[in-house]
């Protein structure tokens, strides 16, 4: 298919390779989050270039990795600051926004045009130089109109933003009633039964079933450390226990699955279905005579059951001790106290579900709404004045 259009990108953008100054912040372009600090990364990055030897970026620049531009690695520069001289930085020429323009490197059109334009013998060695980003055919609408379409989709960015914000605050706010909630800081009201002391062996038990792929007689799904999530409890995926070779551990509903390997990340999930697991994953089935099993869930959250693991050095990775976790005590309320924090623990959970369901629906809105602004499918009306 050959695309045409009124412009091509060499028409509004010049490469800058201007040698960088002293003093100003390292920067970097990500996939998710555009251009940021190197120091907001969570690793580590040694140069032994001097700052002169990076690359100049301005303020509304874009940057983008010539290798990964046609999978959306690209950002706009909010302040002037240095970049490594592998990456190619945009200047703006007059006639374009670049916060339009931000927008437009990812949508779908331009991420194939960029695809398209990239070289190299196989996908992880595509790059995509800027003599060829020039040749780019696009549709570019009047200037006024650049400026509506990027304050548009800035809002909606925002509204992202600002939602996400109150994800993490809500979580955090969780969180911490949980600790308080099991350790009996904070009782509820109506309630003050004093709490009894029980060894972990006599809250929840190891389970010791197994599953051998080679006698199985049903598909299962089968997890592993990694889907099981930091904090929040969710199941990030599966695989199909048919496509497994080894020995695993077998779950059922109820059941509480906690990370024994690193436990300190906190990995685990309250099971609704039957499946099988590594056996780097504890499966835990609750007294219910002094437990219930969505309370064993949030106990195991706690950060006196996380002290409580006495991590031991393995053959290369640390990992939780059982006969040292299974003779720590907790203290536990009635059933009834037990169920009522449940209960509240539940709501505040709801609540997060209820946020992330509006984030989903933002970003999906976002993306059909930007596709149709930067394809000319939807106008929007600007005072040329």
């Amino acid at each position: 298919m050959i695309y045409q259009g009124n412009h091509k990108l060499g028409d509004f953008f010049i490469s800058r390779r201007e040698r960088g100054t002293p003093g100003l912040p390292m920067l970097s372009v990500t996939m998710n989050n555009g251009v940021v600090t190197r120091e907001s990364l969570d690793r580590k990055m040694e140069t032994n270039l001097s700052d002169e030897d990076h690359l100049l970026v301005r303020k509304d620049d874009i940057v983008y990795n010539m290798m990964r531009m046609w999978q959306g690695a690209s950002g706009l520069a909010d302040r002037d600051g240095l970049l490594s001289p592998a990456y190619v930085v945009l200047a703006p020429k007059k006639g374009i926004d670049p916060l339009y323009a931000s927008y437009l490197f990812k949508s779908s059109r331009l991420i194939y045009l960029l695809w398209a334009y990239s070289y190299g013998l196989t996908s992880d060695r595509l790059r995509l130089y800027f003599n060829d980003f020039k040749r780019i055919p696009v549709n570019i609408p009047s200037l006024p109109e650049q400026r509506k379409i990027g304050k548009i989709l800035s809002t909606w960015d925002k509204a992202i933003e600002i939602t996400e914000k109150l994800i993490d605050n809500s979580k955090a706010q969780k969180t911490a009633l949980m600790q308080q909630l099991l350790a009996g800081r904070v009782r509820i009201s109506g309630f003050n039964d004093e709490w009894k002391a029980h060894e972990f062996s006599n809250i929840a038990s190891l389970s010791n079933k197994k599953f051998n792929p080679k006698h199985a007689s049903e598909s299962l799904p089968c997890l592993e450390l990694e889907h099981l999530s930091q904090l929040t409890g969710e199941l990030l995926g599966s695989i199909d226990s048919t496509l497994q070779q080894s020995i695993k551990n077998l779950f059922e509903p109820g059941n509480v699955l906690f990370g024994k390997l690193r436990p300190y990340l906190r990995k685990f999930w309250f099971s609704n279905i039957k499946g099988v697991c590594s056996t780097e994953i504890w499966v835990l089935k609750s007294n219910n005579d002094i437990c219930l099993p969505e309370y064993l869930f949030y106990l195991v959250q706690s950060d006196h059951f996380i002290a409580s693991c006495h991590v031991t050095s393995g053959s290369k990775m640390p990992r939780a001790d059982w006969d040292y976790v299974s003779a720590t005590p907790f203290y536990l309320p009635t059933l009834e106290e037990q169920k009522t924090i449940i209960d509240l623990l539940r709501s505040s959970s709801n609540a997060i579900n209820i946020l992330i369901e509006n984030l989903n629906n933002l970003k999906q809105e976002k993306i059909v709404l930007m596709e149709q602004l930067l394809t000319g499918k939807r106008r929007v009306k600007v005072d040329e004045s």
